[in-house]
């Protein structure tokens, strides 16, 4: 799990480095460049949001558009001293309203833009904004701006002026998205902490000369970044068990050098535990499978080669090293009891399976059940010289291992 969050955050991380290192030689800008650079954070938000046009992502489309539209009330709402009633009602509504959305979004599913769910989740911001804007009016700027002092006091600490609820509030909300991160491995989900972070950090620091101009210019850099990795992903990762695909494995496969081991494995009985259970229960099987077989150590990489078989592949090692390594993914896979749904908490029409597949259910029978898994093991030699050989041995070791009664690891 820390590997996942360091692959998925580190981008988000340096981008945060560069942007805090780059303030100081911003503010040393001459004044025409000044100029320039404060129409960075719309050159680089609006990139991101042609290119959520382009892949159809309405949730990011709207967070973007949030942004863009903070970014204006900054530059024309909150140059003024916070000690003015419409400056101070400004800076809390953005400080409440970007992490409730953002919490709102760590949960809400994407369907696309080009349909009414899609036009409704991008119509939310201005929304929102209208109605904070009709709060101000209707209410009285001296009793409206008494009760929100009294819970979001800003200025708690010296040079910091993000209230302690504020705080308190992007801190859940922070936590949340870590557990959505770990849980799903999704660069979705990457690119709202990245935007949780960067806003935080400018609310948090808001006097600070050019904060929110190298902030903001730097969350739209972070978007682009999530939305070209979360596109890869959609090419090269299987969508069900979160593993590499087919197409990564062949590219990876082509790189190979002279010594490196292959190793096919496959579900055991799978086709009869899926007719027996359901295929909402076979999913969950082979995400389970794929959760053990991604922590398979000594260097080893996994992939899903397709249905219910995966490969391994160990870069640089030999059999001997790498055996070891694939009877531990085998006795945590054996030894894995997954609990099953019985027939009265089983879904009855298939569009409701469909909604409920993969998730646990809080409904759960005491009936448990576990699988196992048959893996064929084989490396380069004499025999087999070219990589599509080796593979192919793999696969008859794989048979033979069922031949062998199942649940073990052959090697040729």
């Amino acid at each position: 799990m820390p590997l996942l969050l360091l692959r998925r955050l580190l981008p988000v991380v340096v981008l945060l480095s560069a942007a805090l290192y780059s303030r100081e030689p911003a503010i040393a800008l001459s004044t025409e460049y000044q100029q320039l650079l404060n129409w960075l954070p719309y050159a680089t938000i609006g990139i991101a949001m042609l290119l959520c046009i382009n892949y159809n992502h309405a949730r990011l489309f709207t967070v973007s558009l949030a942004l863009l539209l903070i970014y204006y009330f900054i530059q024309t709402e909150l140059q003024t001293s916070l000690n003015e009633p419409r400056t101070f009602f400004t800076y809390t509504i953005i400080s409440l309203l970007l992490p409730l959305m953002l919490f709102t979004f760590l949960f809400l599913p994407e369907r696309g833009m080009r349909n009414r769910y899609g036009v409704l989740i991008s119509t939310l911001v201005p929304m929102l904004f209208i109605v904070a804007y009709t709060i101000f009016k209707m209410v009285p700027e001296a009793s409206l701006v008494m009760v929100m002092n009294d819970y979001f006091k800003i200025r708690p600490f010296d040079n910091y002026l993000l209230s302690i609820n504020g705080s308190l509030l992007y801190c859940l909300v922070f936590v949340v998205g870590i557990y959505r991160l770990c849980k799903t491995n999704n660069e979705y989900f990457t690119a709202l902490l990245s935007v949780l972070i960067f806003s935080f950090i400018t609310l948090a620091f808001f006097g600070l000369q050019k904060i929110s101009v190298i902030m903001l210019s730097f969350v739209g850099v972070s978007l682009i970044i999530s939305l070209m990795r979360g596109a890869h992903d959609m090419a090269y990762r299987d969508d069900l068990t979160g593993l590499l695909g087919r197409r990564a494995l062949n590219e990876k496969l082509k790189g190979l050098g002279k010594r490196y081991v292959l190793a096919m494995a496959d579900v055991d009985h799978f086709k009869s535990f899926n007719d027996t259970h359901g295929h909402d229960v076979g999913d969950e099987v082979l995400k389970m499978v794929a959760r053990n077989i991604a922590t398979v150590k000594g260097g080893g990489t996994a992939y899903r080669y397709g249905g219910e078989e995966f490969c391994i592949v160990f870069p640089g090692k030999d059999i001997e090293y790498s055996k070891p390594f694939l009877e531990a993914v085998r006795l945590d896979v054996e030894a894995y009891r997954m609990a099953l749904r019985d027939a009265e908490h089983r879904p009855k029409s298939k569009d409701k399976a469909k909604q409920r597949r993969g998730r646990r259910s809080k409904e759960r029978a005491g009936k448990t059940v576990s699988v196992t898994i048959s893996i064929g093991v084989a490396a380069p030699n004499e025999k087999y010289l070219k990589v599509d050989e080796v593979l192919k041995a793999a696969d008859t070791a794989l048979y033979k291992a069922k031949q062998n009664g199942r649940n073990c690891v052959v090697t040729m």
